[in-house]
């Protein structure tokens, strides 16, 4: 399941007219706005996310809700953190990805973020990937006879090879599989326990 990065984004007021941010969804008190939707789609679509148009901001805005509320349990359980030098060896990673500081730049002109809004976006995701991790990955660990089945059940995928030579690669795709089941699992439990309100992604034309 994938998760999009979740963070506060305001609009801000230009010389010739002032901009009021909307709400598109509000998730436990925790309020979404529409700038937030917008840059997050631009951040995923930069970074070589696909999709386009209103289905695009839909499934946004969804793992922005996803996002928020897994966020949200991290707080509230203090099961993760990440400290400033964890968070700044995330921005060098997403500037090494971009290949050079003229393109980082670019980037953040392209999402409309600022670096500490950069931060902040990459240090949430950091937060809920430990969350996940400690949370749900402890409980998605595989066994090796699970393993050997897989490899007997499917051995198209695996012509003149032994189990031991792709024994690790097998445990690695069935421990995602577990998590992002139970993650999905889990999103929908806090789904059903949180109070979300969702608005219209455009207004009405008058």
């Amino acid at each position: 399941a994938g998760i999009v990065l979740c963070a506060f984004f305001s609009l801000a007021a230009t010389a010739s007219a002032e901009l009021i941010d909307r709400v598109v969804a509000v998730v436990n008190n925790d309020v979404i706005t529409l700038s937030e939707l917008q840059q997050a789609v631009a951040f995923n679509t930069a970074l070589g996310g696909k999709g386009s148009g209103r289905r695009l901001e839909q499934e946004t805005r969804e793992g922005l809700i996803n996002g928020r509320l897994l966020l949200q349990e991290a707080y509230r359980l203090k099961f993760a953190e990440a400290s400033e030098e964890e968070i700044a060896a995330e921005v060098g990673r997403l500037r090494q990805r971009l290949g050079s500081e003229d393109a980082y730049r670019a980037f953040l002109a392209r999402t409309g973020l600022t670096e500490e809004r950069l931060s902040r976006m990459l240090g949430d995701r950091l937060l809920i990937e430990r969350f996940v991790e400690k949370k749900i990955g402890i409980f998605a660990r595989v066994s090796r006879d699970e393993a050997q089945s897989y490899f007997e059940d499917h051995p198209e995928e695996f012509k003149d090879k032994r189990f031991a030579q792709v024994q690790k690669s097998i445990t690695a795709l069935l421990s995602e599989q577990k998590v992002s089941q139970q993650l999905d699992q889990y999103i929908a439990e806090l789904r059903d326990r949180a109070v979300l309100r969702l608005n219209p992604l455009q207004e009405e034309e008058q």
